[in-house]
């Protein structure tokens, strides 16, 4: 239910019998399918107001016995959402009354209070808190962790739900002395106070300890870590109820069970047994559960075993399950976001992989420019994936190899001993003599080179040269050794970066027209023009704002092997684009910032072969390619010249 505007002594006039006679009763809401309500008991303050509810029914409905210190504006309605307020004049003494709504035969009850004396606030399920948007609240519940032993910031949970506390008033009604009332995990725990809403977590603010009855089993000793070749390991507990219950989730029964259990006066063993972990790191939450005379008393832990790093692609990565496994990675840093903290792309051959945070060689963060890496350079690195906003992403991942990559001229990678050394070359394709495999020779101003095969990204297969669309005479950049073959150099290990096909490789004479149909997403558009390189009236797509982020879908025809396009960015701007095959990431490409990029259509832009991409895209059938930005400070960019082969 939705609470609006309720002040600190809320209460039901039902709560103020159970006040009367001394008892304490849970406050339970009725729900009906014809007529529901966002507040199922109101109160008003003595010096007169209003408060407003949500009515929502599935059918004509009206009010009943509406006293007349009470107004009610609408007294009925038709099907649908009504707000309903109810107002009262200044009173001298309590006044209280249940309002019955008439909706297709039944009834539904809403309590209405307008009070001047302090009453006992009934105590409401987690639930109904969470339900709400306002109020004072008294709820009963388990301690099941607890965040700050100062302030007193902790977690209550009861049978419907779990809510954070953050606060907790000594007895005197101080703050910073959460310590005297003794609390531990485990405690049932009775508090009172108001509820914030905050970043969308829901609070109780500086209660007050109604009642705190100490649980009868305390955790003593937490137990070991698994090793990953599996073994056993004990948590010790003291138990003061009958007995107790051993509670594994059924998702970690498959590796996890209980061996023995040794109860010695109020001290209890319980052994647990993982066996030899071939996957990930791995752990579970584990509930003790003892009882005394009906009531449950539990504590917890968490059991954790140590797995191993799985090596995986970038799709692989992107596609797994958000936890405390932990990948490996290796890859092309194709964009560093954040030179602090070390938010980076990381390549492969099957997609781009957002890292968020790098630690140093001590393991600390905020000092990733330690570590000399560059954008263009090759890495090696572990950590867990998570998600943020729907967004997969490795968390404060560990370098465990760089390769500094140089950028060279052929004539400087001919100069060059054979070795371990990555080199950046770009050039022209020409004399391409293999199409399987990518045998070629690169030619730049200062001569020319062999290529012995061309890899689709770092770890690609090979014999797919064929899907990257390059051809005679494509300007590509590519990463590889110096390496030789009787006595004769070439470039060994190379793998694909980028490339400008032979026909649209930046050349104002270029064709900048829009080739692929497509459909505009959000905050996308296709309404303005541009002078490109002195051509006139060129139309472009322009996807984000100053502070949204931007998409449109591309239809690829069947048949297509790679997408090429101009694109640039944001006057003073860079900009990450992303291009997904459904929830597949086919790529990430960093536009530069254009001058050009500027004010509003039309623009006059001008741009060269760097800004001219060409994204491998291999599909049997027709697809829908949507291309996004991710990033609301660098959202903007804009697109011609689009292009399959």
């Amino acid at each position: 239910m939705k609470l609006k505007n309720i002040f600190t002594a809320v209460v039901s006039s039902l709560a103020l019998i159970f006040a009367a006679t001394g008892c304490q009763q849970e406050f339970e809401p009725t729900y009906l399918d014809e007529v529901q309500v966002s507040s199922s008991y109101v109160a008003l303050p003595a010096e007169g107001g209003s408060v407003a509810i949500t009515l929502t029914a599935t059918d004509s409905w009206s009010f009943q016995d509406i006293p007349s210190w009470l107004t009610v504006v609408p007294t009925s309605g038709n099907a649908g959402e009504t707000t309903v307020t109810f107002m009262a004049e200044t009173t001298s003494e309590t006044l209280s009354a249940t309002l019955y709504i008439n909706c297709a035969g039944k009834q539904q009850l809403i309590d209405v209070i307008q009070m001047t004396e302090k009453v006992e606030l009934p105590i409401s399920p987690v639930s109904t808190v969470l339900a709400a948007e306002s109020g004072t609240f008294r709820v009963k519940g388990t301690c099941t962790a607890i965040s700050n032993t100062t302030y007193g910031n902790w977690y209550l949970e009861d049978e419907t739900g779990s809510i954070y506390i953050y606060g907790t008033l000594d007895a005197t009604g101080a703050e910073k002395n959460f310590t005297s009332w003794g609390m531990e995990v485990g405690d049932i725990v009775t508090v009172e106070g108001p509820l914030t809403i905050y970043n969308g977590t829901y609070e109780l603010v500086d209660v007050t300890v109604i009642d705190l009855e100490k649980s009868l089993i305390k955790l003593e000793e937490a137990p070991d870590t698994l090793a990953i070749e599996g073994g056993e390991t004990v948590a010790k507990l003291t138990v003061k109820g009958d007995g107790v219950k051993v509670v594994i989730p059924d998702e970690a029964k498959s590796w996890l069970s209980v061996t023995g259990i040794e109860e010695t006066s109020d001290t209890t063993f319980v052994t647990f047994y993982a066996p030899e972990n071939t996957l990930g790191d791995r752990s579970t939450d584990i509930t003790f559960i003892t009882t005394s005379d009906g009531v449950e008393y539990t504590a917890a832990t968490t059991i954790f075993q140590t797995g191993s790093i799985l090596e995986r692609t970038a799709a692989e990565i992107n596609e797994a399950e958000d936890g405390e496994t932990v990948y490996r990675l290796t890859g092309l840093v194709t964009s560093i976001a954040n030179t602090t903290y070390g938010n980076m792309y990381i390549r492969d051959y099957t997609g781009d992989v957002y890292v968020y945070g790098t630690l140093d060689a001590d393991g600390n963060t905020k000092n990733f420019e330690s570590l000399g890496i560059s954008e263009g350079d090759i890495v090696t690195v572990t950590g867990p994936k998570t998600s943020y906003n729907g967004s997969p992403q490795l968390k404060n991942v560990t370098v465990e190899v760089h390769h500094a990559v140089q950028t060279a001229t052929v004539v400087e990678f001919l100069a060059a001993s054979t070795g371990d050394t990555y080199y950046r070359l770009t050039g022209t394709v020409s004399n391409l003599v293999n199409t399987t495999y990518g045998n070629f020779d690169l030619v730049d101003e200062t001569g020319s080179v062999y290529v012995y095969g061309l890899l689709s990204g770092w770890g690609g297969p090979s014999r797919e040269f064929a899907s990257l669309g390059v051809e005679e005479g494509s300007t590509l950049t590519l990463i590889g050794k110096r390496s030789a073959y009787n006595g004769t150099a070439q470039v060994g290990s190379a793998f694909y970066v980028d490339h400008s096909s032979a026909s649209s490789g930046g050349d104002a004479s270029s064709d900048y027209s829009i080739g692929l149909a497509y459909t505009l997403g959000s905050s996308a558009y296709d309404d303005g023009v541009a002078t490109i390189n002195g051509v006139e009236n060129q139309k472009v797509l322009k996807i984000g704002t100053s502070s949204k982020v931007g998409d449109l879908t591309l239809t690829v025809p069947a048949g297509t092997t790679s997408i090429s396009f101009y694109g640039i960015a944001w006057k003073g701007k860079s900009a990450a684009v992303k291009f997904y095959n459904g929830e597949t990431l086919v790529g990430t490409v960093n536009l530069a910032a254009n001058d050009g990029a500027t004010s509003n259509s039309p623009y006059t832009i001008t741009v060269t072969s760097s800004d001219y991409y060409t994204l491998p895209c291999a599909v049997t059938e027709e697809t829908q390619i949507k291309v996004c930005t991710e990033d609301t400070s660098n959202g903007r960019a804009i697109f011609f010249g689009i292009s399959a082969k």
